[in-house]
């Protein structure tokens, strides 16, 4: 349980980092941009499936209500990816950098108590 909860954070960590790069840096250059973006729509798979695979064991031991939060910020970037607009961008990135910060939260508390 360990190794998927150090996997999921080190994942969740990475997504919070390229999400706040992208947030603060403009790219000029087109080609950079579609880069990055290729970086952060990987960042994000691997954060659903790692997230996803840690409730998964986390129901199967022993479920509690740290599940209910990782659910929610596991179904946050398809919430938010239906609401967003080019307009909004960044008032949903943030609001997606918190939603990855609040499973990472949950995660840190399981990865001490287990």
């Amino acid at each position: 349980m360990r190794i998927v909860l150090s996997s999921a954070i080190i994942v969740n960590l990475i997504a919070i980092i390229l999400l706040l790069v992208g947030v603060f840096c403009n790219f000029k250059n087109p080609k950079n941009k579609a880069i990055f973006g290729y970086f952060v729509a990987g960042s994000i798979i691997m954060y659903i499936i790692t997230l996803s695979i840690a409730l998964l064991c986390e129901l199967m031991i022993m479920p509690n209500y740290y599940c209910i939060g990782i659910f929610l910020c596991l179904i946050s970037p398809f919430i938010i990816g239906k609401l967003v607009k080019y307009k909004t961008l960044k008032k949903y990135t943030f609001i997606q950098i918190i939603c990855f910060s609040i499973s990472l939260t949950a995660l840190l508390i399981n990865y001490i108590t287990c």
